[in-house]
């Protein structure tokens, strides 16, 4: 087991005064198992820093049947991923919001939601065409363990994990993250406690996390800045506007900033896979006793 100290990567981080470059190639997925735990409120503060600092900004709705950033950033699409898939030019599918394009899936769609291994593949296939056009795709990943998730998760280059101090958070969090190593060979993932009162409590939650990975799996943990508990993003969610734009210096926003800055910090540019190399190693991965 490789495992970050918490407390140093946290300084370690929040301590840089690197900022994000806009032309960095980028693929971030953000998830977390659980529904709730502010996913997409992390997807969207991400997207919008980046694209604020000038990066060519994608995020990708993955959470096919259930979507919901295009409520967070105020758009009606006329169109979804299920088009694209069915042939429509992937230009008439984006939407363009607030110095960002987002590839909406739909809400509601029952043939979105259970998409096949090909239709998946075909998916996954377009987020790789994509990431040649855009600096930086962030995809915002369905609650869950399953396929889709797993798939959508394989296709970007980073893996963000969003906890929150509730113990129901902290299973589901490592629920995903042993699916991820040990059937799709993860090696390292980025931790952000979301929703937390404090540093200490930030550093309780990477601690137990932590803590869990490293009895079972075979997996690094890197302690992003954590994102406090702050009304300001239920106001900029109601109004549909990304709270980095909204509420620039809200204690949220700020926090989105430095993650993005964090994300540079710790992983290298120019990273960007080869189409035949894009996913993961689908070996299974060393492991200790299975809990």
């Amino acid at each position: 087991m490789r495992a970050t100290d918490q407390a140093a990567s946290l300084r370690l981080i929040q301590g840089t005064g690197h900022a994000p470059s806009p032309r960095r190639e980028r693929a971030i997925a953000v998830t977390g198992g659980k529904g709730g735990v502010g996913k997409s409120t992390i997807a969207v503060g991400l997207a919008s820093a980046f694209a604020a600092d000038g990066s060519d900004t994608l995020m990708i709705d993955a959470d096919l049947g259930m979507a919901d950033l295009n409520l967070l950033l105020g758009v009606a699409p006329p169109h979804s991923l299920l088009d694209a898939l069915g042939g429509a030019p992937i230009d008439d599918v984006l939407v363009a919001a607030h110095g960002m394009h987002l590839l909406p899936a739909a809400n509601g769609s029952f043939e979105l939601a259970t998409l096949g291994p090909l239709a998946r593949a075909r998916a996954c296939a377009l987020v790789d065409e994509l990431r040649v056009r855009f600096d930086t795709v962030v995809l915002d990943i369905a609650a869950g363990i399953g396929h889709q998730q797993s798939a959508f998760t394989r296709a970007a280059r980073d893996c963000v994990v969003v906890v929150n101090p509730e113990p129901l958070s902290m299973a589901d969090s490592y629920a995903c993250l042993k699916v991820l190593a040990t059937e799709h060979g993860l090696d390292t993932a980025y931790v952000v406690p979301n929703r937390v009162t404090s540093r200490g409590q930030a550093d309780d939650v990477v601690g137990r996390l932590t803590d869990l990975v490293a009895r079972f799996l075979d997996l690094t943990l890197v302690a992003m800045p954590y994102v406090p508990a702050d009304p300001a993003v239920i106001e900029a969610a109601h109004l549909g506007v990304p709270l980095v734009r909204h509420r620039p210096d809200a204690p949220a926003a700020r926090a989105m900033r430095r993650l993005a800055r964090a994300l540079d910090a710790v992983t290298p540019p120019d990273q960007r896979l080869d189409s035949a190399q894009q996913f993961w190693s689908c070996q299974l991965v060393p492991a200790g006793e299975t809990p």
